[in-house]
């Protein structure tokens, strides 16, 4: 899961990349490679966590 989290902060461009270099780099506009990005980035986290268990929550006013 580190390196999930790793790729999606370090393979993404930053939002003021994405608005400078998106005609350049892919032939699309901000909005749609923006758009393009949050869906890459929702399936790679996705991928990441396929499998993983939630820790149960004690019950509200309990502590451990």
């Amino acid at each position: 899961m580190a390196s999930t989290l790793r790729q999606i902060a370090r393979g993404f461009q930053t939002t003021s990349q994405l608005r400078r270099n998106s005609m350049k780099d892919w032939g699309l506009s901000y909005d749609e490679a923006l758009e393009m990005a949050y869906e890459n980035i929702q399936e790679i986290a996705k991928r990441a966590v396929k499998g993983v268990k939630d820790i149960p929550q004690l019950p509200q006013g309990e502590k451990q």
